[in-house]
């Protein structure tokens, strides 16, 4: 698991909610796994899905 933010990918937003927005999700998509089932792979739901970001296909 890696614990540091990938800093690069927010470089281009300027409003501090939407840059914690894009390293939050870009580090959960690449280091968290399903808690339910134990699956590596979380995928994410489209953009502007109330409630939800992550789903497990299994």
């Amino acid at each position: 698991m890696n614990l540091a933010f990938d800093i690069p990918i927010a470089g281009s937003y300027k409003s501090a909610s939407q840059i914690a927005r894009i390293l939050t999700e870009n580090w959960v998509q690449h280091n968290i796994y399903c808690p339910s089932c134990g699956n590596d792979n979380l995928n994410a739901f489209p953009n502007n899905t109330p409630v939800s970001d992550f789903y497990c296909l299994k």
